[in-house]
């Protein structure tokens, strides 16, 4: 009768483990199909983002195609009004040097007429009011050269300036072209860089999931040997358990994987990035989670192993450096 009792037992832990291995596998089913929703979630909205990028691109292009058009518009106006300054400048000038011929002329006239009333009384009287006339003659023609060098003097001036003019206007002109192709060009760049970061960030996840739950790991999970399961599993080391590393990095593989969801490691990983660009000379990772306010540091190591696996960080011994 104990036999039978034994035997009974047996069968019903037999059964009740069939039960559980039922609803664990239900369970796993559950949560693989929750994982398929979220990560086709996921895609939906980073294509929303695509398409949102691509309409702020859009407008900004309006935007800067409206503002060099407006741009345009105030140098033709402001050209215009240079040139009006300038044609004024130059009629004022033409009106002085005219006033300054007519002065001239007429004091030419003047002097031609006191040279003959000289000459005639030259003949007369000679003496030193002869002299006097001389001097008088010798002071007009210093007056008059005065004059001339002064009209070339301001004819040059004008020169100058209005070359000046056209320097400083064409100057500005090629600083404001090179300015927006610059800007264009750094935006342009910006959103490949985000762009290019987004995907990273979706094949690192899609590939991790795909670590953690293969497509083909059902299906092996219900052709497992009784013997097979019952064997004891060797814990494997993580990359952080290399010989000659500081004991304080040392950690069992997969212990702390699901601390951080991948769905939060993109915000950690551009921090992390950022944080390693401002330390050339390295850091560990105790002092990455001090700078970025962590308080397990055990949480970074998916993090970083994403990272130095996708080869956007470089570890060499416990320093990690950004590449």
């Amino acid at each position: 009768m104990s036999a039978s009792k034994d035997l009974e037992g047996l069968v019903n832990q037999i059964a009740s483990a069939k039960n559980d291995r039922r609803v664990l596998m239900n369970n796993l089913k559950e949560n693989f199909g929750r994982i398929k929703q979220d990560t086709s979630g996921l895609r939906h909205e980073a294509a929303d983002l695509l398409k949102s990028m691509a309409r702020d691109r859009k407008e900004i292009s309006q935007s800067l195609h409206r503002q060099l058009d407006q741009d345009r518009v105030n140098l033709g106006v402001m050209e215009k009004t240079r040139q009006k300054e300038t044609a004024r400048e130059r009629n004022q000038r033409m009106g002085l040097i005219k006033e300054l011929k007519n002065e001239l002329r007429s004091k030419l006239d003047n002097f031609m007429s006191d040279m003959n009333d000289c000459a005639i009384k030259d003949k007369k009287q000679r003496g030193e009011e002869g002299k006097q006339r001389v001097a008088g003659i010798k002071a007009i023609k210093t007056e008059v050269g005065r004059w001339q060098e002064d009209t070339r003097a301001d004819l040059k001036q004008i020169r100058n300036s209005q070359k000046k003019m056209g320097d400083e206007l064409s100057s500005f002109l090629k600083t404001f072209v090179s300015n927006v192709k610059a800007d264009e060009k750094n935006r342009k760049s910006s959103v490949n860089d985000f762009l290019t970061s987004v995907k990273a960030e979706i094949s690192a996840m899609s590939s991790e999931w795909e670590k953690v739950f293969p497509h083909d790991s059902l299906n092996k999970s219900e052709t497992i040997e009784p013997e097979t399961s019952q064997e004891v599993v060797e814990p494997e080391l993580d990359e952080e358990d290399e010989p000659g590393e500081d004991p304080e990095e040392t950690q069992v593989a997969g212990e702390n994987d699901t601390e951080y969801g991948y769905y939060e490691t993109g915000p950690i990983k551009e921090k992390v990035m950022i944080t390693l660009l401002d330390h050339p000379e390295g850091l560990r990772m105790i002092q990455l989670a001090e700078l970025l306010d962590i308080e397990q540091w055990r949480t970074l190591i998916p993090v970083m192993r994403d990272l130095v696996e996708n080869q956007q960080v470089k570890k060499e011994g416990s320093l990690y450096f950004n590449r």
